[in-house]
């Protein structure tokens, strides 16, 4: 699989909203999130459905023939009552795969350094484990040194980091209305130097803004921020005739916050019917792509930036 298939990154550049229907709670549209885990997503669907739009148009625009091969083709319905009609059933199923997109660091509010990209050591465990599909070679982790980290309650830092605060000699993050003991780890400073290369390319901007606010917390930790420190905005219609408003039309929708960082994994697997290389839909793919996806487009929500990446093989 190494061979045909890129891992994928997504950078919010906006809040993002796929929603999971009507809530039960105060949140009326919450955004759809993992069963087992509450950690928000952006279902393989959906990527695969902006990819298609952006492959339709513009200067990376593709054929229909090629559209229907990598992103697929319905089937024609047909009349039962009409014993005329023979023509064949010549709809198929995509052949590039895109998984759903899986949290790699969410952005909370810090005391310091305004916003931290906080992460923990299960995201980056399922981020370790699906990058073996692709060939993507991660650098590797001290998972028990950084384990014994946060199992003091410390929060690990890069080198110089723009968190923390020094008072008396103690190294301390205040992040959203908490504060722990600020460390570093030789093995998460060289990984972070590694990922920035990953998800950012040549954009040194973005990359030191990473380095100066990544922040490694415990697995509790990551899930309190990540399930009570979502974006919530509150959204009303307003009646065209009294101005004020309308009767009932007054919610709340949840949104990924800008500055989230996710991954994926992109693969093809080929359609027997055509003559298409796996490799040949993957080769079309850019080196990054601004892409919108999810609801409210037509307020700036859902704009995001992908970048592909190839494996070491």
């Amino acid at each position: 699989m190494a061979n045909n298939s890129r891992m994928y990154y997504v950078h919010c550049m906006s809040p993002v909203h796929v929603g999971a229907g009507q809530g039960i709670g105060i949140i009326d549209m919450p955004m759809i999130r993992e069963k087992v885990t509450e950690w928000p997503y952006l279902p393989g669907s959906s990527v695969k459905g902006v990819h298609r739009e952006f492959f339709r148009s513009g200067i990376h625009k593709q054929s229909e023939k090629w559209l229907d091969i990598a992103f697929g083709k319905p089937s024609k319905k047909k009349d039962p009552k009409d014993e005329f009609n023979q023509e064949p059933d010549d709809g198929n199923a995509g052949a590039l795969v895109m998984s759903d997109a899986k949290i790699l660091a969410f952005p909370v509010a810090s005391r310091y350094g305004t916003f931290a990209y906080v992460t923990c050591p299960l995201v980056l465990k399922r981020f370790a484990r699906d990058t073996v599909a692709t060939g993507v070679t991660m650098l590797p982790l001290d998972w028990a040194a950084l384990e014994k980290v946060v199992e003091s309650e410390a929060a690990i830092v890069y080198p110089n980091s723009k968190l923390e605060n020094s008072q008396g000699g103690k190294r301390q993050v205040y992040i959203d209305e908490f504060n722990s003991d600020a460390a570093e780890n030789e093995s998460f400073t060289i990984w972070t130097d590694w990922l920035t290369g990953q998800v950012f390319g040549s954009d040194t901007l973005s990359a030191t803004m990473l380095k100066e606010r990544v922040l490694l917390v415990s697995d509790e930790a990551f899930q309190y921020f990540i399930t009570m420190c979502s974006e919530i905005v509150p959204r009303i219609r307003i009646d065209q005739d009294t101005g004020s408003v309308e009767s009932g039309a007054l919610w709340n929708e949840e949104y990924l916050p800008a500055e989230s960082l996710l991954y994926g994994v992109i693969w093809s697997d080929g359609i027997p019917a055509h003559a298409v290389e796996k490799r040949e839909l993957l080769v079309e793919l850019p080196d990054e792509a601004f892409l919108q996806i999810g609801g409210n487009a037509t307020v700036g929500k859902g704009r995001i930036r992908c970048r592909y990446v190839k494996g070491d093989a």
